[in-house]
């Protein structure tokens, strides 16, 4: 094992006054401590630096990639606005019809002095009371918005929902590729019913030969459940670079 360097000054290299017999400088010992502190601060110096840059580095990676995503994932103002608008579309009336994004009701709501009579009357005796009927398939997703995959999503009102895929990979004129997301997104939404009823569906049945950007958001797609009930579909478009794009569509389920 190797000895440490001694810290002595022989009388010959001191430039300090040493008296007689006296072979090692104290002054000439602390100096050297000094500078040996000194260098040690200079290099603690050095590496802090070096890890300030690259935690700033790091934190504007991290800002850079944030705003990206950001820039990336659809507008969802327009998703939760559209939900509202069709879950209250469905409560006021019976039959919803779209074009553009307009949405018109077929059946005004009940006015309100006939609510407030049928309000006032008795409530009905427990015994007699018919129990609810359960609904024919059950939506998965909560009220509100829904992140499902790949930055899709669904914004859920009531009984009716919307499913947003204004992506640049997803969004499309074509009717092969509307038809891939609605095969991808309902089974995320209702589960397996819906799923086995894609299923038992060829391709290309869901749409066929609908215009997709003109036609079929008026017409909507209906697909039977096998229970008396049935699943709407309507895609909704919006103004794109190259002609209008389906960016997404409503669905909810009839009886």
């Amino acid at each position: 094992m190797s000895s440490a360097p001694s810290l002595s000054t022989s009388s010959s290299t001191c430039a300090h006054d040493l008296g007689p017999g006296t072979k090692v400088c104290l002054r000439c010992r602390q100096e050297q401590r000094d500078a040996a502190r000194s260098r040690h601060q200079q290099m603690l110096g050095v590496f802090g630096v070096a890890a300030m840059g690259v935690f700033g580095l790091y934190v504007m990676g991290a800002s850079v990639a944030g705003a990206w995503h950001a820039a990336a994932r659809p507008d969802t103002g327009r998703v939760v606005t559209r939900a509202s608008v069709v879950a209250s579309s469905v409560n006021g009336g019976h039959e919803v019809k779209q074009q553009g994004d307009s949405v018109v009701t077929a059946r005004t709501a009940i006015p309100a002095t006939s609510a407030a009579s049928a309000a006032s009357t008795a409530a009905p005796d427990p015994s007699t009371t018919v129990p609810a009927t359960k609904p024919p398939i059950e939506i998965l997703v909560s009220e509100g918005r829904t992140d499902l995959t790949e930055s899709l999503i669904a914004e859920r009102a009531g009984d009716s929902l919307v499913v947003d895929f204004d992506t640049p990979t997803t969004r499309t004129r074509r009717r092969d590729k509307f038809e891939a997301v609605v095969r991808r997104t309902l089974p995320m939404i209702y589960g397996a019913p819906v799923d086995s009823v894609l299923r038992a569906i060829p391709n290309g049945g869901i749409v066929g030969d609908v215009d997709l950007l003109d036609e079929l958001p008026k017409r909507g797609v209906r697909l039977p459940l096998g229970n008396g009930s049935t699943l709407e579909l309507w895609p909704e478009t919006r103004p794109g670079q190259d002609g209008p794009l389906v960016v997404s569509y409503w669905a909810r389920v009839r009886r």
